[in-house]
């Protein structure tokens, strides 16, 4: 019997969420890993009434009904059947490698980068995905 695959864990950028507030049901299986970075942006796009300030409000609502009872820097079950977990990363600082550092300046974007290159270190067996409409 062949080994089982390990799960992906797909890290959503702001765009992804700002384009499809349910994207975080969109990789079956598999995990989730939203950046605090990305929560923070969200949050400056929660007022007004453009598509992707709807998109904002709706997203942080799924992850207040998702994470009941949950902390969010937990892997907490995604409500959907056959579906992995998410959590809210909080660290954004890479060991080794620093996006800050390489390009130079501490934009969100970097520090989006900075918490790939932490997964990727701490779940070194499962591949680490960035998704994003940049």
């Amino acid at each position: 019997m062949p080994r089982k695959q390990r799960k992906k864990i797909f890290v959503l950028d702001t765009s992804v969420i700002l384009y499809n507030h349910s994207a975080i049901y969109s990789f079956e299986d598999n995990d989730v890993a939203i950046p605090i970075t990305v929560l923070e942006e969200l949050d400056h796009f929660k007022k007004g009434n453009d598509i992707k300030n709807f998109e904002a409000r709706e997203f942080i609502r799924i992850i207040d009904k998702l994470s009941t009872n949950h902390s969010l820097q937990q892997w907490i079950p995604i409500d959907r059947p056959n579906h992995g977990h998410f959590k809210v990363c909080m660290q954004e600082k890479a060991a080794e490698l620093d996006a800050t550092k390489v390009f130079g300046e501490n934009t969100a974007d970097h520090r989006i980068l900075n918490t790939v290159i932490s997964l990727n270190k701490e779940y070194a067996g499962n591949k680490i995905v960035l998704v994003s409409k940049d």
